[in-house]
């Protein structure tokens, strides 16, 4: 995928659509959001290959919010959050954890940590998409923010 390096924000039109979900922590909502991101990303014409990417990458962040951020705690949960206005799809993925030193990102692609059992997610992620944010909400929330340009070509 290309790589942008700007930071923007969304911007908002009169075809700007979007969805949110909410769930308590469990791995059980990871296939859950992968299937309604499925179904809204038919319906907002999201290109196959594209789908594919992003819902590798979606459920990159669902599991590392409900394991790494929430520690699957019940009474914890994580919120997804999808909208598109123009080309411009951006995803959400916010849990309840304290976040995560990312200067502590390990490339899992260095001799040292190809056979280490964790550690690929966001490596996976920034793959997939155009723009990756992490988010450090004030409300005591931490996430991810996935953004991507439809119209762009993706790299194969």
């Amino acid at each position: 995928m290309a790589k942008s390096s700007k930071r923007h924000k969304l911007k908002k039109s009169k075809g700007t659509v979007s969805m949110s979900l909410k769930v308590p922590s469990d791995l059980k909502y990871t296939d859950f959001f992968e299937s309604v991101f499925r179904v809204y990303a038919e319906e907002l014409e999201v290109p196959q290959e594209r789908q594919e990417w992003l819902c590798l990458s979606l459920r990159e962040a669902v599991n590392n919010a409900l394991l790494h951020g929430n520690h699957l705690d019940p009474e914890k949960y994580v919120e997804v959050t999808v909208e598109k206005s123009g080309s411009d799809l951006v995803i959400r993925v916010l849990d309840q954890g304290t976040g995560f030193d990312r200067s502590n990102l390990l490339n899992p692609t260095e001799p040292e940590n190809i056979l280490r059992p964790h550690g690929r997610g966001i490596y996976l992620i920034r793959q997939f998409v155009d723009d990756l944010r992490f988010l450090d909400e004030q409300s005591g929330r931490f996430g991810l923010e996935m953004w991507v340009d439809l119209d762009a070509n993706p790299a194969t």
